[in-house]
C-alpha cells in the first residue's frame, strides 16, 4: 500500500513481509523536517501493525547533505516514539550518501536507536533477521 501524496515531495510504499515491514521511500526530501516527517509516517505504520522490525529503502534526490543536517535529522529521528524498540535496517540507493548515512547511523545509535545503514537490501535483510 502507498501513502497518499497530499502535496508531499515523497511517497512511501509499504509491504508487510515475513517478520518485518518493508518501506520504500521515493521522491525528494530537501529539508530535515521532511525527513523527520517520513520517518514519523514509518513509525506510525510500525506501531499500527505492531511490527518491531523495519527495512527502509530510500530513493530520494535530496539536498540534505551537510554533516550538520544529517546530525539534526538523525537526532530528530532517534527520538520518534514509534521507533523505540524497533530494529531498523536502512538502505540508501545513492552510493554518494554512504559516509553521511554512516554518520547518521552513529548519531542515532548513540541516542538509543537500534539501527544500521547498508548499501544493499539483501545484506540489510540478513542483519534485520539476525539476532544481533
Amino acid at each position: 500500500m502507498s501513502a497518499p501524496v497530499d502535496g508531499k515531495s515523497y511517497s512511501i510504499t509499504y509491504d508487510v513481509r515475513a517478520n518485518y515491514l518493508y518501506a520504500h521511500v521515493a521522491g525528494s526530501a530537501e529539508t530535515s523536517e521532511l525527513i523527520r516527517d517520513y520517518w514519523n509516517e514509518i513509525a506510525g505504520e510500525c506501531a499500527r501493525l505492531k511490527i518491531k522490525k523495519v527495512l527502509v529503502e530510500e530513493d530520494l534526490s535530496r539536498r540534505v547533505d551537510s554533516m550538520s543536517d544529517v546530525y539534526t535529522s538523525s537526532a530528530d529521528v532517534s527520538v520518534i516514539g514509534g521507533l523505540v524498540g524497533v530494529k531498523v535496517a536502512y538502505v540508501d540507493r545513492n552510493p554518494e550518501h554512504r559516509d553521511l548515512n554512516l554518520f547518521g547511523e552513529l548519531v542515532a545509535s548513540n541516542r538509543g536507536m537500534y539501527c544500521k545503514a547498508f548499501e544493499d537490501v539483501d545484506e540489510a535483510e540478513r542483519w534485520l533477521m539476525s539476532n544481533n
